[in-house]
């Protein structure tokens, strides 16, 4: 169960010991250190530290250098009315060249086995994945298998999680064409309507702000004991503060900032205002993924990073209380973030890496297999490496030299084997590889 956080000790003056060379020489290791993870107070408190100094002095001396090199964001506390603000810490720069080396434009070739039959089983385990994880974070109680089993056979779904699950599968599988379309109240809009439509306790929330009857509390705790941890803005705000929202996406022109700190400040924004009566943490991670997207951070497209969040939920929202909790710092949020988006890269790689040695072994066996003649398995072995390709009776003719009926036999044994399905163009029979080939020749 997620509490909100421990107060930290109020800001006080700082004993002038502190300040002194050896004894600030190795405080500012240990900063560093608890930088890379951004610790708040309640774990901070648990470090070791040089002897004599007090877990109270050391963290004001560390919020005192945090706030250094503050850079003021948008958002805006509703209770204090002071901005939400971050540090560009070494850890946060070292994660953004990750991204942007392993995510955006031009990036390596060794994505190159995207372009090939591992994108659409990617793509589509990935959609998947988002879809359900996102939906599981927000309460869907089913299944990792029973989801997919619904989305792969494509029946109705049974349940209002699955109806949750069906919902965030198809609004994500279309974010790719919003993304000629600048942010607008409207489209946001339009994205929690397709992510909650038949999916609410209550219709009527579905495709509309909240209002001013709209009781909206976010609390942890059984009931009669709940503890509350975010009272939203009232509702009068919310249309004023969507305009903003919007603008800040939609700015090119001014002071710049990191793409995919804009991303991650958008998701918490819209957390924060909490806009709808419901939806708001599926909407809000929609408008995360369409914001790299319109950016050119193309293999987000591949990324489900919901499901990283989901197996670190506690995490997850307590970045958010942290965030609110300490001064409006969203550091907090932003290194969790971006160590979620890390990870999820590392297991997109270690997919690819993992079907290219499954695909080479798979090819060196049905290159032996004695089943099938010369001619059929080097059929295959193009099929599994250029999957789109199509083959014909008279270009498989031509390239083995063959007599049609032969190369009619060939192509039609591997149809009967469920290895290529046929189609027609034209007046002409021709053949593709299976989605499934690799699991068909396993």
């Amino acid at each position: 169960m997620v509490r909100k956080p421990e107060p930290a000790p109020p800001s006080v003056s700082l004993p002038a010991e502190l300040l002194e060379l050896p004894v600030l020489s190795e405080l500012l290791e240990v900063f560093r250190k608890v930088n890379k993870e951004y610790l708040y107070w309640d774990r901070f408190k648990q470090q070791s530290l040089p002897e004599g100094v007090k877990p109270e002095d050391a963290w004001r001396l560390l919020k005192f250098a945090r706030g250094l090199n503050r850079r003021v964001t948008g958002i805006r506390d509703d209770a204090e009315g002071g901005p939400f603000w971050y540090t560009r810490t070494e850890e946060i720069d070292r994660a953004l060249m990750v991204v942007d080396q392993q995510a955006g434009g031009n990036v390596s070739s060794s994505v190159s086995d995207l372009t090939t039959h591992a994108k659409r089983r990617y793509l589509i385990s990935s959609l998947m994945e988002e879809a359900i994880a996102s939906s599981q974070i927000e309460g869907a109680a089913t299944t990792r298998r029973n989801a997919k089993e619904m989305l792969r056979t494509r029946r109705a779904p049974r349940d209002r999680s699955e109806q949750m699950i069906l919902n965030n599968y198809t609004t994500i599988s279309k974010i790719k064409d919003l993304c000629g379309e600048p942010l607008t109240p409207e489209l946001i809009l339009r994205l929690q309507e397709s992510l909650t439509n038949d999916a609410l306790d209550h219709p009527d929330d579905c495709g509309r702000f909240r209002c001013d009857t709209d009781d909206i509390v976010i609390s942890a705790g059984s009931a009669g004991s709940n503890q509350v941890l975010h009272v939203p803005p009232p509702a009068s705000s919310i249309k004023p503060e969507m305009l903003r929202i919007c603008a800040y996406a939609n700015d090119d022109t001014s002071e710049f900032e990191h793409p995919v700190l804009k991303a991650i400040i958008l998701h918490f924004w819209l957390a924060y205002l909490h806009p709808f009566a419901d939806g708001n943490g599926r909407t809000a991670r929609a408008v995360f993924y369409l914001y790299m997207l319109k950016k050119g951070y193309w293999l987000f497209e591949y990324l489900s990073i919901s499901r990283v969040i989901k197996n670190r939920e506690a995490q997850y929202y307590r970045s958010f209380l942290y965030s609110e909790s300490d001064d409006n710092d969203l550091t907090y949020f932003l290194t969790f973030n971006l160590h979620a988006i890390e990870q999820s890269l590392k297991e997109l790689w270690e997919y690819l890496d993992r079907k290219s040695k499954e695909d080479s072994a798979l090819i060196t066996r049905l290159e032996r297999e004695p089943s099938l003649n010369y001619r059929q398995r080097a059929i295959l072995v193009r099929a599994l490496r250029e999957p789109d390709t199509e083959f014909s009776i008279e270009s498989h003719q031509v390239s083995h030299n063959v007599s049609y009926g032969t190369a009619r036999n060939d192509l039609l044994g591997l149809e009967s084997r469920g290895y290529l399905a046929r189609g027609k163009r034209g007046h002409e029979y021709v053949f593709r590889a299976v989605d499934n080939l690799g699991t068909q020749l396993d």
